[in-house]
């Protein structure tokens, strides 16, 4: 009977510990599951010394740039147009038109301080 109890309480030691120890790794779990992923890397491109900046809809040139652009990159033409770069050919990047910032919202009225 004390064996037996012996063992019954050796072996709830062991479980409780073993429990404790899975909760205590339990926090570790979502980085293996859902582990961050890098975004992709872009292929190299070529420097150009400067970049021309075109309208993809009307093929217009929008601006150069002695800058070197790279997709995403956000562009406010003299127009006061919003463009989002979407396309890069040698030095040929091309804009998408996304919207028109009128300006009229952000300027003080003279008597304002």
């Amino acid at each position: 009977m004390v064996l037996k109890r012996r063992t019954l309480l050796i072996t709830g030691i062991i479980t409780l510990c073993a429990v404790i120890v899975a909760l205590g790794f339990l926090h570790l779990l979502p980085l293996n599951i859902f582990s961050i992923q890098q975004k992709p890397e872009q292929a190299p491109q070529k420097v150009y010394d400067y970049y021309l900046i075109i309208d993809e809809q009307s093929d217009q040139t929008i601006m150069y740039v002695p800058l070197v652009v790279s997709i995403g990159d956000e562009v406010i033409s003299d127009e006061n147009k919003y463009y989002e770069i979407v396309r890069i050919e040698e030095n040929r990047a091309y804009a998408r038109f996304i919207k028109l910032i009128e300006l009229d919202k952000y300027q003080q009225e003279s008597g304002s301080p």
